[in-house]
């Protein structure tokens, strides 16, 4: 499927803590993303065979779940939702993602305020 949900966040005030109820709760898999104040949900290996991962986060907003959308082309997804009425809530960023892929992502929020957010995963250059 085209532009599929591939990941979800949860916002949180303390995500470490936030992060072993859910361990404790559900059984869920978390680990802190080395550096980042960023816990993972689930294994990357997962991915490969269709598993939605997750993360819990330090909230930037009154946002509840956070859903990602992995798309072709960022920029022109970007234009897309402001296009059709959204707004930007956090601009494209990169992060190192593996050694040879970089991830471009950034949060929308569509006409009713629900956030949501946009990846693309290129080559390194």
């Amino acid at each position: 499927m085209k532009n599929r949900v591939v990941h979800f966040e949860i916002g949180s005030e303390n995500p470490g803590k936030l992060s072993e109820f859910y361990k404790k709760a559900l059984g869920w898999e978390i680990n802190e993303w080395p550096g980042s104040d960023y816990w993972m949900v689930g294994k990357e290996e997962d991915r490969a065979v269709g598993a939605i991962n997750g993360g819990i986060m330090k909230r930037f907003e009154k946002e509840g779940t956070i859903n990602t959308i992995e798309v072709e082309d960022i920029e022109a997804s970007i234009k897309d939702v402001i296009d059709a009425g959204g707004t930007i809530a956090k601009p494209l960023a990169d992060m190192d993602f593996g050694d040879d892929q970089i991830m471009r992502w950034c949060y929308c929020k569509d006409p009713d305020g629900n956030v949501f957010s946009l990846m693309q995963v290129v080559p390194k250059k």
